[in-house]
């Protein structure tokens, strides 16, 4: 029968070559759409290390100089405008950040420490960082005024970062050399973060340092935790408190919630215009595969009508064209596999985890062939009401 189907196939080479490239172009497509897809859909469910409901964000913005030795002109300005900020019953707890969550920012390198070359982002934070962002301490302890005066700079890094620096061990305590110079120390673990949200690496390797002020650039960025409920019109008593406070700064206020939702707009407006063009490519496919078989069906009349003379019901008419299509799509399958197994020599699994590529594969296999298949329905319920007599009449 495979045998039967293959000369059948070859036969009709030239149409079927046209068909078998679309397929080859759209399983490359569906099979890029489908793993992007599965990779988004399985970060969105994990956690994300903080939680951004009820916090605002105000933006400081200074045209003043630094001074002479380097240091920020607002860093004076920085103890009064929290405290400030803090006199409020509607605020939680406030704290300053340098990128914080959803901002469009963000410190990142290859670093050296522990004699391993990790890429990490940092975040520079004051103390009251972890209680806003409600984050969640696993070993050692956060920043603290016991912090103060110590020999070293404390730095807390997050779970994924602390696994792939010292593997099983526990890091608290132990050094965080980046150069020959540093006297960094670890004295915490919060679980793992991902600061861009439900689109970022499940694995971002997450590092936190405390602000020593008034040393270096002050963080820019006022994060408040406001207690629910708090209405809306207390944004315009806030910036009046504001600007009263420290008229020679810019002081912009947006919610972390929407800064989100513009955030991920953005990050997933790719996917979606990818996802566009594949459901096109998919469709232009399908016409383009019922209207061939369609075609061909109507050519092979004689043939059709010779095999229900023959005793051939009209399913086993309808089995031979849905075969002939199946096999059609697995010709040209086989090549789009071929080519897609070999991105992960190109450093794809840098991207998404090998099971998801496996999934965006299969995925994509079982969208072609049921594509595929639903084309070759109509030509073939056509093909099985041919009658004998058809083929004695045709010309």
């Amino acid at each position: 029968m495979i045998r039967h189907l293959l000369k059948v196939v070859w036969h009709r080479k030239r149409a079927n070559a046209l068909l078998m490239v679309e397929i080859f172009f759209s399983f490359l497509v569906v099979a890029v759409v489908l793993t992007v897809a599965s990779s988004l859909i399985l970060r969105w469910h994990e956690p994300l290390g903080f939680d951004y409901h009820d916090v605002w964000l105000v933006s400081m913005d200074s045209s003043g100089p630094l001074q002479e030795d380097g240091d920020d002109p607002l860093w004076p300005l920085a103890d009064r405008i929290v405290r400030e900020v803090k006199s409020y019953p509607e605020i939680a707890d406030a704290a300053l950040s340098d990128t914080p969550p959803y901002g469009n920012s963000t410190s990142e390198g290859v670093w050296d420490v522990n004699g391993r070359r990790v890429v990490m982002k940092r975040d520079t934070v004051t103390d009251g960082f972890a209680n806003v962002m409600r984050l969640n301490v696993l070993r050692g302890r956060w920043f603290s005024k016991e912090d103060d005066g110590q020999g070293y700079r404390p730095i807390v890094v997050d779970a994924d970062l602390a696994r792939a620096l010292f593997g099983d061990e526990d890091p608290i305590g132990k050094k965080f050399d980046r150069d020959s110079k540093s006297g960094d120390r670890i004295v915490g673990i919060v679980a793992p973060y991902r600061k861009d949200g439900e689109v970022a690496p499940t694995a971002e390797n997450m590092v936190f340092l405390r602000t020593i002020p008034p040393k270096g650039m002050m963080p820019r960025n006022l994060l408040l935790r406001m207690r629910p409920g708090t209405p809306a019109d207390f944004e315009q008593t806030l910036m009046t408190r504001l600007h009263a406070t420290a008229p020679e700064v810019t002081f912009h206020l947006r919610r972390l919630d929407r800064m989100r939702q513009s955030f991920l707009r953005v990050r997933l407006a790719p996917a979606m215009v990818l996802g566009i063009i594949a459901l096109f490519l998919i469709s232009m496919v399908a016409l383009g595969l019922t209207g061939v078989l369609w075609q061909t069906v109507t050519r092979r009349t004689r043939e059709i009508g010779l095999r229900r003379a023959l005793g051939a019901s009209g399913g086993n008419v309808r089995g031979q064209v849905l075969a002939e299509v199946a096999l059609i799509a697995t010709l040209a399958l086989i090549a789009g596999v071929a080519i897609v197994l070999q991105l992960p020599l190109l450093g794809v699994f840098a991207l998404v985890q090998p099971s998801v590529f496996a999934i965006g594969v299969a995925a994509a296999l079982a969208v072609i062939y049921a594509i595929t298949l639903t084309s070759g329905l109509y030509p073939s319920w056509l093909a099985s009401r041919v009658a004998p007599a058809e083929a004695l009449r045709y010309e």
